[in-house]
């Protein structure tokens, strides 16, 4: 069986005018066709995350192609890989303190 070729991606990336991909994890996929991977700005509050719409699908390689440095670790993440690009910087750091949520 292939992997699946979707992701969920903050609106705030996905738009007329995106903020960067600054965090992202993958978590267990929902479905067949689900990668796991989550994208977000790092600019999302509880409050927006909770909105319809917060959250939109998107074709994996869409995100690659908007920020081609996360293909290197898309590829060698495993479920429970969590990464952030810090304010300044233009490099990816794991990160080991964050629970991804249920």
């Amino acid at each position: 069986m292939s992997q699946g070729h979707l992701c969920l991606a903050s609106s705030m990336i996905l738009n007329e005018q995106p903020l960067p991909i600054r965090f992202f994890y993958k978590e267990n996929p929902n479905h067949a066709n689900d990668t796991g991977f989550r994208f977000y700005s790092g600019l999302e509050s509880d409050e927006f995350l909770l909105q319809e719409g917060s959250a939109l699908v998107a074709p994996l390689d869409c995100l690659e192609r908007l920020d081609p440095s996360i293909s290197a670790l898309i590829e060698r993440s495993d479920i429970g890989s969590v990464w952030e690009r810090l304010p300044g910087r233009n490099d990816w750091v794991p990160v080991t303190d964050y629970s991804i949520p249920d």
